[in-house]
Order: structure tokens, then C-alpha cells, then sequence
């Protein structure tokens, strides 16, 4: 099951960053204060950054992130009947390729085959005798 998200006030932020100055251990300080080690690490450069206001809760994307989706034009009616054709035509390549393996695969099958049923199309193995000397 997971586990809900927390959320910590500013000010908790901002005092385990202090704290975290001082601290002999970060492991020891996390372990103090409930919270995961890189959440510290995250608080800290987030303050330097921007001081109290960087350690706000920012959900979503940063902005400027989002980048422009660019569509591309609208094809023409005669654009989009050639590449429906090409679809089709590819579609057709691929039938045929496959009859034409399954072809010489019956071919090759069937000249394997001697017409007088003399000789057979299998060697048969050599029989060993297991018999205690």
C-alpha cells in the first residue's frame, strides 16, 4: 500500500534547515525528524535558492517547462488519399512476402519427396544395443 504524502509547514522546513547547519550527522537529523534524508538536502539548496519563499510547496510543472505543441498542418485531400494508398500498399507487400515463403517452403517441402517412395526422406538412426556384458 502506498504511503500518503506528507506535508510540512514552512517554518518546519526552514528550522531543519537551521538545524541541519548544525547537525553532526544528517542521517541522525532526518531520523530526529521524521523525514527522509533527501527531503533535507532538497530544503536546503531550495533555500538557498530562494530563501523562505523557495521552500513553499509548488505542485505541477516549473513553469516555462511546458513546451509549445506545434501541430503540424492539416493535410489536403489528395495528401491524405496517397498515404492511405501507401498503407494499403504496403499492406499488400506483406501478404505477398508471406505467400511467397510459404510457397517455397511447400516447394521445398515437396522436392524433398522421391515419387517412387524407394528411398525415405528420414535416415533412420542406428539401433544400440544395451545389453550387460
Amino acid at each position: 500500500m502506498k504511503k500518503k504524502a506528507r506535508s510540512y509547514s514552512i517554518d518546519f522546513k526552514q528550522e531543519a534547515v537551521r538545524r541541519m547547519a548544525g547537525a553532526t550527522t544528517i542521517v541522525g537529523l532526518a531520523k530526529e525528524l521524521g523525514v527522509r534524508r533527501k527531503l533535507l538536502y532538497q530544503w536546503r539548496d531550495q533555500f538557498r535558492v530562494g530563501g523562505r519563499a523557495g521552500l513553499e510547496r509548488h505542485r505541477g510543472r516549473p513553469p516555462g517547462s511546458k513546451s509549445e505543441i506545434v501541430s503540424p498542418p492539416a493535410p489536403s485531400a489528395g495528401e491524405s488519399r496517397i498515404a492511405e494508398l501507401e498503407r494499403l500498399l504496403g499492406r499488400k507487400q506483406l501478404e505477398v512476402d508471406f505467400l511467397k515463403r510459404a510457397f517455397e517452403q511447400v516447394r521445398g517441402a515437396a522436392s524433398s519427396r522421391t515419387s517412387d517412395g524407394g528411398k525415405e526422406s528420414i535416415a533412420r538412426s542406428k539401433s544400440r544395443s544395451r545389453s550387460k556384458e
